[in-house]
């Protein structure tokens, strides 16, 4: 009898030494997913929100062909909610990252400054229907 409980003792303890490969693995699985996670959140986010505005800007660019087309300015104070020129029925679009802003535009071009972790232009002319990042 006893040398029977030696053996479900000893048995117990071999089976109790380690992980298991499929448990290893799903600990890593896990940890991969929050280190994911965290990096988008901490991340540097500046290029994706250079491309929203980017995308904003060349979305308004055929109303600003339609003014330059008509002979009228765009306005010289580009601010979301004002019309882009004296004859659009056509408002400048809200900006959608919160760093960025218009900046004084001349009768053909507008710009948008971004104050990310670097600084970014993005100047725009509806004369050729182009948007640059700077």
């Amino acid at each position: 009898m006893k040398k029977i409980l030696n053996i479900k003792k000893r048995s117990m303890f071999l089976n109790k030494r380690g992980f298991t490969l499929i448990e290893m693995l799903l600990v890593i699985a896990i940890i991969g997913i929050l280190a994911g996670a965290v990096y988008t959140m901490i991340g540097d986010s500046s290029d994706a929100k250079t491309k929203s505005a980017l995308s904003t800007m060349k979305s308004i660019m055929p109303y600003a062909q339609e003014c330059q087309f008509k002979g009228d300015d765009l306005s010289s104070n580009p601010v979301d909610g004002n019309p882009i020129c004296s004859g659009s029925e056509t408002n400048w679009p809200a900006l959608g990252p919160s760093e960025c802003s218009y900046d004084t535009g001349s009768a053909s071009t507008w710009v948008v400054n971004c104050a990310f972790a670097t600084s970014v232009s993005i100047n725009c002319d509806a004369r050729d229907g182009v948007c640059n990042v700077n």
